[in-house]
């Protein structure tokens, strides 16, 4: 499952979540810190480990 990234409004502190895509789409995401729902969404590093050398 994905990663997501977000930073609270209101105490200004980043978390991260693991949802799916149809959570992240559907979920109210709140501020593990302070509970508030007023979060943004952050721009994230993605990497992909696959078995091949290139």
């Amino acid at each position: 499952m994905p990663k997501y990234e977000f930073m609270c409004e209101s105490c200004k502190k980043t978390f991260e979540e693991v949802l799916t895509a149809a959570e992240r789409a559907a979920a109210k995401v709140a501020c593990p810190t302070c509970g508030s729902g007023e979060v943004t969404p952050q721009m994230a590093l993605f990497t992909a480990k696959t078995s091949r050398k290139s």
